[in-house]
């Protein structure tokens, strides 16, 4: 029995510290691992008492945004079904299974013993794929032969532009796991923390994603503050990296230097076409033609069906399906998806599934605003509680421009962290499940 058990609190622990490195992999993986985690948690099923009774509202809210979708893309089946041959009702009744997901790696969590000796080959693997980016900023090409010919940092994902993505959301789950592995405040745990907070903020900020990069700062600046403790070595981040960054700058260092000043440069040819606008107001004056153009689109579809939507993928479909744009807008831009996960809920599930979603958001925000409070009154939080209340409050942020909310890359990350965060709440506070 004891080798059955050990046996499994190794193959636990193996998933918890290889799914960050599966969105590195590719999208089978992602779903492989979240599904061997399915496996894990239904083998023990009689166990599962007290996350069906100990309800989470994240759960709940998640569970209730997705049968949203689903009755609104069975609502509109009948217009989905001539703009695509895909069946997009079975697509969004398989989003329960991020529900699931979410629920059984909490549950797996719970039920292991975190081994630290799995964090350094985590380390290990995310050190080299920043070190394979940095490769490929300065020589043009990474380890693997993939070049950078738009003059934008992929790195191991060769041609799609996910590299400061892939960062801005592996980072503070690797920075969990590595609290999960170390004691709080060891020379150890600080040493880690430090070489890949600079290693990062360096490499993303030279990637060109400038969604990813303020996203990361954002996180920095919450953790800076929140994490008292450790706001020595987030403002040595902050110094060193500026520095760093300054001098590659100055020096026009790296094959990739050019394209900085057109993705970061106001006055840049790139920026300045993708920014002009006619008669814009103030507020309107600095968003992207594109993103302005999607909600535009968007604000179009709510008109149809303004309560419930137009139905998962309805966005993309609708609006270059094979029925042409049903939705034509001056200044309305298509694409496979809005790129803001609340435009995104609007458009597939009407005011009702954008109810649900911005309700995570805010509950989120409810507790952040609580922990800020509490550093008036002197009292603190455990690390792992702030760290993981950040995580999902960033990932959650509403205004700024995000991937497909209903892609697995996307949607394997929310998983992961949503259990990552009811997971320790549920041990650190209070002894009770959020």
């Amino acid at each position: 029995m004891n080798y059955i058990n050990n046996k499994n609190q190794i193959i636990s622990n193996f998933l918890i510290f290889f799914t960050p490195i599966s969105f590195l992999v590719g999208r089978v993986f992602i779903e492989l691992s979240l599904f061997l985690f399915t496996i894990i948690a239904l083998s023990q099923f009689k166990k599962w008492n007290k996350f069906i009774l100990e309800r989470s509202l994240i759960i709940i809210l998640l569970s209730l945004f997705y049968l949203t979708v689903l009755l609104s893309t069975i609502n509109n089946q009948e217009i989905l079904s001539k703009v695509t041959d895909q069946n997009l009702v079975l697509k969004s009744f398989l989003n329960f299974r991020f529900i699931l997901y979410i629920i059984s790696v909490w549950f797996v969590l719970n039920e292991t013993k975190i081994n630290k000796n799995f964090i350094n080959p985590l380390i290990f693997v995310y050190i080299f794929f920043l070190l394979d980016g940095y490769v490929q900023f300065f020589s043009g090409e990474n380890l693997l032969g993939y070049t950078n010919s738009a003059g934008r940092i992929t790195g191991i994902f060769e041609d799609e532009y996910i590299f400061g993505s892939y960062i801005q959301k592996a980072l503070p789950i690797i920075l969990i796991l590595i609290f999960f592995s170390f004691e709080i405040n060891t020379f150890k745990q600080k040493s880690y923390l430090f070489i890949i907070l600079l290693l990062s903020t360096v490499i993303i900020f030279l990637s060109g994603d400038r969604a990813a990069n303020i996203l990361f700062l954002f996180f920095l600046i919450l953790c800076t503050i929140y994490m008292s403790e450790l706001r020595k070595i987030f403002l040595i981040n902050f110094f060193i990296s500026a520095v760093v960054i300054f001098f590659i700058i100055s020096l026009g260092i790296g094959k990739n230097i050019q394209s900085l000043d057109k993705r970061y440069n106001p006055k840049s040819e790139f920026n300045a076409h993708s920014l002009k606008k006619e008669n814009s107001s103030p507020l309107l004056k600095y968003i992207p033609n594109d993103h302005l153009g999607h909600y535009l689109v968007v604000k179009e579809m709510a008109k149809d069906n303004l309560y419930l939507g137009k139905g998962i993928k309805s966005f993309r479909f609708m609006c270059r399906g094979k029925l042409g744009n049903f939705y034509p807008v001056e200044g309305g831009v298509c694409s496979t998806h809005p790129h803001n996960y609340y435009l995104q809920s609007v458009s597939s599930s009407g005011l009702i599934g954008l109810f649900f979603l911005l309700s995570i958001f805010i509950y989120i925000s409810f507790k952040m605003l609580l922990y800020f409070i509490d550093l008036f009154k002197k009292k603190s939080q455990h690390s792992l509680v702030i760290l993981s209340t950040i995580c999902v409050f960033v990932y959650f942020w509403p205004l700024i421009p995000t991937g497909n909310f209903f892609s697995n890359w996307i949607s394997g990350f929310n998983c992961f962290a949503l259990a990552l965060f009811l997971f320790i709440n549920s041990k650190f506070t209070n002894g009770k499940n959020e």
